[in-house]
């Protein structure tokens, strides 16, 4: 019961913005209440935000804006800071690297579109007795295939982030 109640609350604080305080209250039963009134004994678990509410149309637009990035809490006085060469030279390695990992799921890749085009050619005595154990093999190798491709391109995303 717990569970089901605060996932109601969790669905209903993520598909609208809240905008009152949020009280959790447990009464001698071991019954959760969840409300936005305060009851003797409830504790708050949610406040509301500092801004004012705003209309809908005031929120439209303000979405729509591009959104600046914000360092909420600045590092600390005594945060190790890195130099630009050896930064340069951790960007470097990262690329190598990357580009290593590029190579080899390329071949792997390779390899596996050379398996799935030679498998009908390779079929044991038992997958041409049961067909099943060919298909179950060939769905292996596509699904060897589908991978490598997806690790390609993410590999792929992931340098041209860097350049």
């Amino acid at each position: 019961m717990y569970a089901k109640s605060l996932f109601t609350l969790l669905i209903a604080c993520a598909s609208l913005p809240s905008w009152a305080d949020i009280y959790k209250y447990v009464d001698e039963n071991g019954h959760v209440t969840f409300t936005n009134t305060p009851i003797k004994g409830a504790v708050r678990i949610m406040s509301e935000p500092s801004a004012p509410r705003r209309s809908s149309s005031e929120t439209t637009v303000r979405s729509s804006q591009p959104r600046s990035p914000s360092v909420s809490v600045p590092s600390p006085v005594n945060f190790p800071r890195v130099d630009a060469a050896t930064q340069r030279s951790r960007d470097s390695n990262r690329k190598q690297i990357l580009n290593d990992e590029l190579a080899s799921e390329q071949a792997s890749l390779n390899a596996a579109r050379k398996a799935l085009q030679e498998a009908d050619s390779n079929r044991s005595a038992e997958e041409k007795s049961n067909p099943k154990l060919y298909l179950e093999r060939i769905g292996r190798l596509r699904e060897t295939i589908v991978m490598h491709e997806k690790n390609t391109a993410a590999l792929q995303a992931e340098l041209s982030r860097m350049r």
